[in-house]
């Protein structure tokens, strides 16, 4: 999840929310003192035509007031007082001039059509606002109120639909009608005042008070059965936090379905495609995240002009916490994942952490969350797990519904470890890229009276303090120490009780480092985010290759360039090879040596990644024919971290990573 400012968080942002991660929606202009403007809004919307009439009364903080209006909507009248006023119109800007605003009320009446959702428009580029049969938003940036984008907001909103339907806004429920003919409910601001949010839907609603908070999902009739499972995961994840880090900052919370395949997390809500709700990880790691965002987003806001820490930190606490409570093996293989991303990242792409805002494309993802939630896990490491939890604690008595940047979390930290932590969030905040750790040199120095191993490590400059863990398999049993690195080459001797055997340096993925070659398997990843990826449709056939350009295009996330399937041995870049399965595996064969990996003839299509000719990762996607191709567009993607995924239909039947030889990080002794 991503809080930004009104103004910019409807770029290219929003066309990537495929559940791949979400985002929360908040102020970041709240990062500065800002005049706070009471708005009394009335709306009423008529699902059947798609039109809404707003009535926003509120006093402006200057006697010029300027405010973005959506071109999908018209202001029917502007009076301050008793008098009508004139307003000057150009594009989306419009301006209330006149000192004789200063200090008066003024009540818009707006109407319009909320554009509708279509194929594209739903499924390809983001719309603020939009609606269908199935369900209706009309996000706090979209231009249906009066928001000059220098203020806070606070509200207090009356809102009616027809009785078959239902609306919630990211606010407090103070009361809500039904009747017959119509549905209405008042909802006042809580928490960072923030422009409101207001979704609607032909929704079932389910309700569940754990203690003095309200819990809801508003669900389609033909998902009721749902309903009671994301309450019982609601109200866990909310005790399990608040335990953690504080009481929960809000009324209540409530999952609503969403008829456009995103996950949006807001101030006491998340809205979902309810296409995702059945699936388990939603209600599974991804509930927890976006309940945990009430806290670090919702409740304690990203300064934006020192760096977003909120997503990584939400993901350490949500995600990889989850992952811990599975077992030691899980949490490994998601600390594994975060630097096999890292490690395929472009040098060029791999920012400072001070430089993420917002997850804009596959690469600032793999910076703002794995990189960030890797910093906390190793900040844990360093201070322990107690001083750790203490400076979440104190973070959020210190900051809730305030703005904090990089600096105030060194601080709490600092504060609760009593030590200076300055060389740590300098280093990993400030540099791009990461370390590289390897082994120079490694002996065992046993003898009759004595066991004991020489150790000589070598990182690349520029150099990081390092702790890096390391484990020893002796005659006597393992062995475990965290050895400090600063410099390029350090020499180690350690004394053991037992003749050593093995030798292991950071067995778990702990430190963020780039991984050695052979320490992980090649993955998607290590062709979707190179630059110089290349396609090749295998072979060029009409048939297929709108589809694999969509594919393509949907993997990579930029344009690319192609090549023709009899000039790939003359490719010394990356290939993404898409086709059917004959033709695919027949332009391998030409090709590659070796047989096709033993997953070529399972379910109606697979996509693997293995060494190309030079050694430059090539992946293969194929089809057993044009429609199955069609139905993977959408969930491939989400199986970059994996070096093979088999599909029957949409759904991936088996995936995973290639098996591994020796690390490079360990050696064994005779």
């Amino acid at each position: 999840m991503t809080r930004l400012s009104w103004r910019t968080r409807w770029g290219p942002l929003l066309a990537l929310l495929i559940l791949a991660g979400s985002v929360a929606v908040g102020n970041a202009s709240l990062a500065t003192p800002t005049p706070t403007i009471d708005h009394e809004l009335s709306v009423r919307f008529d699902p059947a035509s798609g039109e809404i009439f707003v009535e926003d009364r509120f006093t402006p903080d200057s006697g010029d007031f300027v405010f973005d209006l959506a071109p999908w909507m018209k202001l029917v009248e502007a009076r301050v007082g008793d008098r009508e006023i004139e307003a000057l119109r150009d594009g989306e800007r419009l301006r209330l001039p006149g000192p004789e605003l200063l200090d008066a009320e003024v009540t818009l009446s707006l109407r319009g059509t909320v554009p509708a959702l279509t194929e594209t428009n739903a499924h390809g580029s983001f719309l603020s606002a939009g609606t269908s049969s199935d369900g209706t938003y009309l996000l706090g940036g979209a231009g249906w109120m009066a928001l000059s984008g220098g203020e806070a907001v606070r509200f207090r909103m009356v809102v009616e639909v027809p009785g078959t339907h239902r609306a919630i806004v990211t606010g407090r429920l103070k009361s809500e009608q039904l009747s017959d003919q119509t549905y209405s409910a008042t909802f006042v601001s809580e928490g960072l005042a923030e422009a409101p949010s207001l979704f609607i839907g032909p929704y079932r609603v389910a309700e569940r008070m754990a203690g003095d908070l309200r819990l809801r999902t508003y669900f389609h009739p033909e998902q009721e059965s749902l309903a009671e499972v994301y309450l019982d995961a609601s109200e866990n994840y909310i005790r399990r936090f608040s335990d953690l880090i504080g009481p929960y900052p809000f009324a209540g919370f409530s999952v609503i379905a969403a008829p456009i395949p995103v996950g949006l997390g807001f101030p006491g809500l998340t809205y979902v495609s309810r296409q995702i709700l059945p699936l388990p990880f939603m209600r599974g790691r991804s509930l927890a995240h976006e309940v945990l965002h009430n806290w670090w987003g919702n409740g304690v806001a990203a300064d934006y002009a020192r760096g977003n820490w909120v997503e990584g930190l939400t993901t350490y606490m949500a995600d990889y916490a989850l992952a811990e409570d599975a077992g030691s093996s899980q949490a490994q293989e998601m600390r594994l994942g975060w630097l096999r991303n890292l490690t395929a990242l472009p040098a060029d792409e791999n920012i400072p952490v001070i430089r993420f805002l917002s997850k804009t494309h596959d690469a600032a993802q793999v910076v703002g969350y794995d990189k960030i939630a890797l910093i906390f896990h190793m900040l844990r490491r360093e201070i322990g797990e107690d001083t750790f939890m203490a400076g979440l604690r104190a973070l959020w008595e210190e900051y809730r519904f305030k703005v904090a940047g990089w600096p105030a979390l060194q601080a709490v930290f600092e504060k609760a470890a009593g030590l200076p932590l300055d060389w740590f969030f300098d280093q990993w905040l400030t540099r791009a890229g990461l370390p590289r750790v390897s082994i120079e040199a490694a002996r065992s120095q046993a003898t009759d009276e004595d066991q004991g191993l020489s150790l000589t490590l070598r990182q690349t400059s520029p150099t990081y303090r390092l702790r890096l863990p390391v484990l020893i398999e002796t005659t006597n049993g393992t062995e475990r120490l965290d050895l400090d690195l600063e410099h390029d080459r350090q020499t180690y001797r350690i004394d053991l009780t037992g003749s050593p055997l093995a030798v292991h340096i950071d067995p778990g993925f702990d430190v963020a480092r780039k991984l050695l070659l052979g320490e992980s398997p090649p993955i998607f990843r290590d062709v979707t985010l190179s630059r110089d990826t290349q396609v090749v449709v295998a072979p060029s056939d009409t048939n297929i290759s709108a589809a694999a350009g969509t594919l393509a295009g949907r993997l990579l996330q930029r344009e690319f360039g192609s090549v023709a399937p009899e000039r790939v041995e003359e490719s010394s870049a990356p290939l993404l090879v898409v086709g059917l399965s004959d033709d695919v595996l027949a332009l391998r064969a030409a090709v590659l040596a070796g047989p096709a990996q033993d997953l070529t003839d399972e379910g109606t299509a697979r996509a693997w990644v293995e060494a190309g000719p030079d050694g430059m990762p090539w992946m293969f996607v194929s089809a057993n024919d044009p429609g199955t191709l069609q139905q993977i567009l959408r969930p491939l993607p989400h199986y970059k971290s994996r070096s093979f995924v088999v599909f029957e239909g949409r759904k991936a039947i088996r995936k995973g990573l290639w098996p591994l030889e020796d690390s490079p990080l360990s050696r064994k002794f005779d």
